[in-house]
């Protein structure tokens, strides 16, 4: 009973909600079903000629395509003065403004969508009129542009939308302009169906009395268009097709019922029993032995024996030999484990004499690495200070080879001086032959004015002044006489410091000799210097380069005997994980031991 009633509850929420879902369809359909309409609507102009009259053809083939296009049998214009122009010119026997048309007097008023309710038209016909302002450039309201639908085409294309066509659509006054019921139209949904205008929620439950049966509704409204649609569904229905859902869902559990019985009866004894292969007593037995440890049990089996019974006679045996063999495997585990314990117990023990020859080794090469620092610094220092000499011993080689040089042009010098000394030698002595010359001249002379004296004397005062002349000669033949002396003892100090002068000039230019055999003697010696400095130039780079290398070589060693440290630490460390290994797998091997002496296996 509880089961019917939760089937029978949630087929009326499912029905509620279908209701629901349909009501907001059919007003989305509808709003923009009039959407379309109102399009239209604003799309349509009136043409006016130049006099400032509207263009009556124009404007009547507009309206056609205007009722063309929407489907509605006819259009026309209202405007101010109450004039009315249809499809065909003007109406003459109706004013709108006098007739007071509910289309006209309501886009006067200042509406901009008008949804009249049903009246009767020009022709005689049942119609709802939709009607929009027209504006001329001022935003003035010159007419108002409408067409008329009847009633019976909009309560079709509503009604076509639901399949039971239980729906009403009115205005928010309750004026009803669609009904199931064509005579309801134009009546007050209030009167109707009270209560189904204005609720507020998802749905309304409301009895007919004209039926006698509730119904369930639900309203959509369209607020811009001062609309609701209401979709109804009678509880008959609902609960009819429930029973209905009911009655075929036993149905075919009984029929089913029927078909499963031998299907049920097959699996019963072929899924079930077969598969069992014996009784389930023994079985239980069986595997109670199983579970106390005991599986020294003989258990006899044939080729008929399947299923479960098959399978545990087999588990057992299994079991016993397995439990024998890992019986086997936990004692050579036991042992295995104690004999890898000692191996590694050495293998530690040979692992920290490495750790510490390692760190000696490390520190002897640290030292190593410092000295060859020192080294390579000394090298470098070394190679500097051979390529200053170097430079110093190129710079004597130049200043010997230029003091040679003017050595040499100093001799060369010395040899012309000695020379030209020697060649003033012969001059002097020349000059002194000269003053020989001069001073016998002199003498002459003398002797010359002293015979002219005489022989002025001789003459007395007729030879007087000759006597003078004589006088003056003779005078300064003994003044030439005295200079030629004179002269000649210059002349004789002058050959005799020529000659110590050339006797220096000659010790000078053995000097000089000595001296340039010297300067050649220091400029090879420089040239020896110089190889020997370019050599030991050499042996300082090769020695710094060497240096350096293996400055580069110990510092790799050092990086690796590190690296090689900190393995032997990880394999230390692993060693001892390993101990530790050995340790859990020996204890574990003795606690699978005693776990396996929890079963019983026959004696073999």
């Amino acid at each position: 009973m509880n089961g019917y009633r939760a089937f029978y509850n949630f087929n009326e929420k499912i029905a509620i909600e279908s209701i629901n879902d349909r009501s907001k369809l059919l007003a989305s359909s509808l709003e923009e079903k009039i959407n379309g309409y109102f399009s239209s609507l604003n799309s349509f102009s009136i043409y006016f000629k130049d006099d400032g009259s509207f263009d009556e053809e124009a404007t009547e083939k507009s309206l056609n395509l205007l009722a063309e296009a929407n489907n509605v049998e006819n259009a026309f214009i209202g405007f101010k003065d109450g004039r009315v122009f249809g499809l065909g010119g003007i109406l003459s026997n109706l004013n709108a403004k006098e007739s007071r048309r509910e289309w006209y007097a309501r886009i006067f008023s200042g509406e901009d969508r008008v949804i009249t309710k049903v009246y009767k038209d020009a022709n005689n016909l049942s119609v709802f009129a939709f009607a929009v302002p027209v504006f001329n450039d001022n935003k003035e309201i010159i007419a108002a542009l409408a067409f008329g639908i009847k009633q019976d085409t909009l309560n079709k294309a509503m009604l076509k939308l639901s399949n039971k066509n239980q729906i009403y659509t009115f205005i928010h006054d309750g004026y009803v302009i669609t009904a199931k019921n064509e005579e309801h139209i134009g009546e007050n949904i209030n009167v109707l169906a009270k209560g189904l205008d204005g609720f507020n929620g998802k749905y309304i439950r409301l009895f007919d009395n004209n039926k006698g049966d509730y119904f369930v509704a639900s309203n959509t409204k369209i607020d811009k268009y001062n609309l609701t649609i209401s979709v109804y569904e009678y509880e008959n229905d609902i609960y009819n097709a429930s029973k209905n859902m009911l009655f075929d869902s036993i149905l075919i559990l009984v029929v089913l019922l029927i078909i499963m019985l031998p299907i049920i009866y097959y699996g019963v004894v072929y899924l079930i029993y077969k598969p069992i292969g014996g009784e389930p007593v023994k079985i239980s037995e069986i595997l109670s032995n199983i579970a106390n440890g005991d599986l020294s049990q003989q258990l006899t089996s044939s080729d008929k024996d399947t299923g479960i019974y098959r399978s545990v006679t087999l588990l057992t045996r299994k079991m016993s030999e397995i439990v024998t063999t890992s019986h086997s495997i936990s004692n050579n585990v036991s042992a295995a484990s104690e004999e890898v314990s000692v191996v590694m117990l050495e293998t530690a023990q040979n692992a920290q004499n490495e750790l510490a020859q390692i760190e000696e080794i490390s520190t002897a090469i640290s030292e190593l690495s410092s000295t060859s620092k020192e080294v390579t610094k000394n090298a470098t220092y070394a190679e500097n200070e051979v390529a200053k000499t170097k430079n110093s011993v190129l710079n004597g080689r130049k200043a010997i080879k230029d003091k040679l040089d003017k050595t040499t042009g100093i001799h060369n010098s010395i040899q012309v001086t000695a020379q030209l000394i020697s060649e003033l030698k012969i001059d002097t002595l020349n000059i002194s032959e000269v003053t020989d010359v001069i001073d016998s001249i002199s003498e002459q002379t003398n002797l010359l004015a002293l015979n002219a004296a005489i022989e002025a004397a001789r003459a007395g005062d007729a030879g007087r002044g000759f006597a003078v002349v004589a006088d003056e000669v003779r005078t300064l033949a003994a003044k030439t006489q005295d200079s030629t002396l004179h002269i000649q003892n210059i002349i004789t100090k002058l050959q005799s410091q020529a000659e110590k002068v050339n006797d220096n000039i000659m010790l000078n230019v053995d000097v000089i000799k000595e001296s340039m055999g010297l300067a050649k003697n220091v400029q090879t010696a420089f040239t020896q210097i110089s190889d020997s400095v370019d050599n030991i130039s050499d042996i300082s780079t090769l020695v710094a380069t060497a240096s350096q290398e293996q400055l580069h070589v110990t510092e790799e060693i050092a990086q690796n005997t590190i690296r090689t440290f900190d393995l032997v630490t990880q394999n230390v460390s692993a060693i001892n994980q390993t101990q530790q290994a050995t340790k859990e797998v020996s204890k574990l091997a003795v606690a699978q031991k005693i776990e396996l002496d929890f079963f019983k296996v026959a004696a073999s």
